[in-house]
């Protein structure tokens, strides 16, 4: 699996960050069997599972990663419900191009830093790692993150709707206080000389600062 250069002006698909990160740390992924052998390709907390299938035989295939830490995904909700585009996404079901680096800004990885960070079992005979069946379960792997970005949280061990039941309810946008008084023009009247308008400013702010 080798990384593709970005197009000008795209962001990277989800696969190529994925195949990029296992490059990145040495992680090469020869050549195997086709997607089309693997079957029941399954993505939870900590952990992928799948079934490869090599001419006759059938080999399983688990591919682990740890968890986010409570205390970790307490870091990443807050990353995610301070971010008005990320936030504005996750509720329409997208998952924005940069949320690897705003979950990089909370001090957190959603993709594997090092080659130990990523627990490789195959049923197969073969002691290379990854063998040839992981091989294809990886490709498969970056095709579903395509198909849906979320798996690569699930992966970290939140879904999209646990992360949602998580974030905390949005701030509403205060209107500033000059700006609200002067949608309400200039009045005639004044106190002592000076504009109605200037002096209620200073209340108007208390009041909309409780």
């Amino acid at each position: 699996m080798t990384g593709r250069p970005g197009l000008p002006g795209r962001a990277r698909s989800w696969s190529q960050r994925f195949a990029d990160r296992l490059e990145a740390i040495g992680a090469t992924v020869p050549p195997g069997p086709p997607a089309a052998g693997v079957t029941g390709l399954e993505v939870e907390a900590g952990a992928v599972t799948a079934r490869v299938r090599e001419g006759q035989a059938r080999y399983d295939v688990r591919i682990g990663l740890a968890e986010f830490t409570p205390a970790q995904w307490t870091r990443a909700v807050r990353a995610v419900g301070a971010d008005p585009d990320c936030r504005a996404r996750l509720l329409d079901n997208e998952l924005a191009p940069d949320a690897e680096d705003l979950f990089a800004r909370a001090g957190l990885r959603l993709f594997p830093a090092r080659t130990p960070d990523l627990a490789m079992e195959c049923s197969c005979p073969d002691w290379a790692l990854p063998c040839a069946h992981l091989s294809a379960v990886l490709r498969s792997l970056a095709d579903a993150f395509d198909a849906d970005p979320y798996l690569v949280l699930t992966w970290r061990g939140r879904t999209r709707e646990e992360l949602l039941k998580e974030l905390p309810p949005a701030v509403p946008r205060r209107e500033p206080a000059d700006s609200a008084l002067l949608l309400l023009g200039r009045p005639a009247i004044t106190v002592r000389g000076r504009g109605l308008t200037e002096v209620l400013g200073p209340a108007y702010e208390a009041f909309t600062g409780w």
